[in-house]
């Protein structure tokens, strides 16, 4: 069970407040300097962006709040070149702008990677300034990537290493979003070689589809999760999710092979997820409908992933038996910035309990967002604020102080 009494990191109190104000109208900009004194932050009042700029360099500021309207250059122009200097500022955007131009304005902020208090509406108090100041860095960082040697595979490669059990699955924790508790597994295909990182999925599983070697690489995924499933959950009631790609719905052999390792390895089929992606069902004549009918009647669930981001998610919804709802991670980012993304994710929820379907957020990343959703009655959380992929024994040691 993972701890909901964690506080989410705050700025560091030892360090200055210092603000840096861009906006065009200097009677704003003066209200702004007056507010940060008052709280207790230097600040300096920029009118042009040249100004801005040089400041930027030669002051450091902490904080800086940006005016998205400005004559001769907009907010998102200077988003894109704080990016471009590498600005670790953290950025507090405002404007009399329409509220969902606010959120967009903050996305294009956490696309560019920069550090992110959040968004005021004029006129603001200096109680909301004050608390965006108080914000540390709430910009999503970069997951440092191994250097792989081979980033362009061959599809005899591949097949050499599926051959040599070089690829494998590690374990991604998904827990209750009411309590906590650990719901089960999915089960994400990973290539190295001893203590070498190869590639990633999203280089191999295309390579794999088009080599035709697809049922090959799930077989073994499926194989050994199963294996690892019974060996070491046999008496609990823990899941495995296994990602089924669409090469694979094209007859039942697949599914067939999850049945039979299911057998094998003495697991009830109701604790396997296959997890399929909207676009992996979306050609009627694919024979898909069949397939996960088959699977859906041997006991097994259907999760639909990455929901939301395809063209026929409704239409996947009324022709295929899904079980699941998996919430794509674009939207659960947004989630507590985004008033579009706050009612994505209710519509879902309440989509799924409407058709009596289970919900899963993917890519939860904090308390907040966690919190958020507990709230919003997500059943269940995926993420690294939950857990990262594990290797096996890890998994298992991280199901032990849960």
């Amino acid at each position: 069970m993972i701890d909901l009494r964690a506080a989410p990191p705050g700025r560091d109190s030892g360090s200055p407040l210092r603000l840096l104000i861009l906006d065009d109208d200097p009677l704003v900009g003066e209200m702004v300097r007056m507010m940060a004194a008052s709280i207790g932050a230097e600040s300096v009042y920029c009118r042009t962006a040249s100004e801005f700029f040089t400041q930027v360099s030669d002051w450091a500021p902490s904080h800086i709040l940006l005016d998205l309207v400005m004559p001769g250059v907009d907010g998102v122009e200077v988003i894109q070149r704080l990016s471009e200097l590498g600005c670790q500022a953290t950025l507090i955007i405002v404007s009399g702008v329409d509220r969902r131009v606010l959120d967009a304005a903050q996305r294009s902020a956490r696309q560019h990677r920069l550090p992110l208090a959040g968004a005021l509406s004029k006129p603001f108090s200096r109680s909301a300034l004050a608390t965006l100041l108080e914000t540390g860095d709430s910009a999503p960082k970069p997951q440092p990537v191994a250097a792989s040697p081979k980033s362009n595979p061959s599809g005899d490669e591949l097949a050499h290493a599926l051959s040599e059990g070089e690829i494998g699955p590690v374990f991604q924790p998904k827990v209750r979003c009411s309590d906590g508790s650990l719901i089960g597994y999915e089960a994400l295909a990973r290539w190295t070689r001893g203590e070498t990182y190869i590639c990633g999925p999203d280089v191999f599983v295309p390579l794999a589809e088009r080599t035709g070697q697809a049922a090959r690489l799930t077989e073994i995924i499926a194989d050994r999760s199963l294996a690892w499933l019974g060996t070491n959950f046999a008496t609990l009631p823990h899941t495995v999710a296994i990602n089924i790609p669409a090469q694979c719905l094209r007859d039942d052999q697949t599914v067939r092979m999850v049945a039979d390792a299911c057998s094998r390895y003495d697991i009830a089929p109701e604790r396997v997820v296959l997890e399929v992606t909207e676009s992996g069902a979306i050609d009627p004549d694919s024979g898909a409908l069949d397939v996960l009918t088959r699977a859906r009647l041997m006991g097994m669930k259907l999760s639909i992933d990455d929901f939301g981001v395809g063209y026929s998610s409704l239409v996947q919804l009324a022709r295929m038996p899904f079980s699941e709802i998996k919430i794509d991670r674009s939207f659960v980012a947004e989630l507590c910035h985004s008033c579009e993304a706050q009612a994505i994710i209710a519509a879902i929820i309440g989509m799924s309990d409407g058709l009596g379907m289970t919900t899963v957020a993917e890519g939860v990343e904090d308390l907040e967002t966690y919190m958020r959703l507990r709230d919003m009655g997500c059943h269940a959380a995926q993420g690294y604020f939950i857990g990262r992929p594990m290797a096996s024994a890890r998994a298992v040691a991280w199901s032990d102080i849960t």
